[in-house]
């Protein structure tokens, strides 16, 4: 059913609200800054609390969506209680496509935002006592060793800095059972785009507090190759780049 335009425009207004009430770190000076600057940059924490309740209007996916189906069909078909570690959970979209694949998998949901995870627990609440909810940073949390069949993350860790998704990425995989795999769904950059983006956050975020904690949302955008590399890097066996979309983002499997 086609989305009504005047409800999507409500929902986008009332989006650009909330974010226009949270704390704001001015933009970079200079007479070459882009113009995507210029408005400065909201705190990160803020901008997912202030609007968990309207996320899914106004970035839910379709059940066809091409993107999420290329995640969750790295995930087999089966009705095993399979453990699946998801970070940065978000309101749960991507649980929505996983579930069909896996519907009796229990799920160990993190996110930094509370008010997420309650988007979370009220849409599944059906699913209760299949799903643990953690609040916290990907950054100081601990996982339990060799628990999980799965780690997936979906649009999520471009909020990291290369050097810091390393360290997320060995924790992941130390949760990993041997024979597990992590599944990572996330924008992707031609190389001339990440090295601007790297250029930018030096130049700006990297000076404001907290700028290397992914205090502010700014999005750290990697290319494939880079990418790749990282997870290697993190200890992982085997990387494969799944499915690559310019205009829609990268999945990427790593074996344990």
């Amino acid at each position: 059913m086609p989305k009504d335009k005047h409800h999507i425009q409500s929902i986008n207004n009332e989006f650009l609200r909330r974010v226009e009430q949270l704390q704001i770190a001015p933009g970079p000076s200079g007479d070459d800054v882009p113009e995507w600057t210029t408005d400065g940059i909201e705190e990160l924490p803020g901008f997912f609390n202030a609007t968990a309740d309207i996320w899914d209007q106004k970035f839910g996916a379709e059940p066809d969506d091409p993107f999420y189906q290329a995640v969750a069909l790295q995930i087999p078909q089966t009705d095993e209680p399979i453990d699946i570690l998801d970070l940065g959970c978000g309101t749960g979209i991507q649980l929505e496509f996983v579930f069909t694949r896996a519907p009796n998998a229990r799920v160990t949901a993190i996110d930094r935002a509370p008010n997420m995870l309650n988007q979370l627990q009220s849409k599944f609440a059906d699913r209760t006592e299949q799903l643990k909810l953690q609040q916290g940073s990907l950054l100081e949390l601990t996982f339990e060793h060799h628990a999980y069949d799965y780690a997936i993350s979906t649009l999520t860790m471009h909020h990291f800095l290369p050097e810091r998704k390393v360290a997320i990425y060995k924790k992941v995989r130390e949760a990993l059972r041997t024979t597990g795999i992590y599944v990572e769904g996330d924008q992707a950059a031609t190389v001339e785009e990440e090295k601007s983006i790297l250029y930018w956050y030096d130049r700006w975020i990297a000076k404001l507090p907290g700028g290397d904690s992914a205090e502010w949302n700014y999005d750290i955008t990697l290319s494939p190759e880079t990418q790749s590399r990282i997870l290697r890097e993190a200890g992982f066996s085997e990387v494969q780049l799944t499915w690559n979309c310019p205009s829609k983002g990268a999945v990427y499997v790593a074996k344990y």
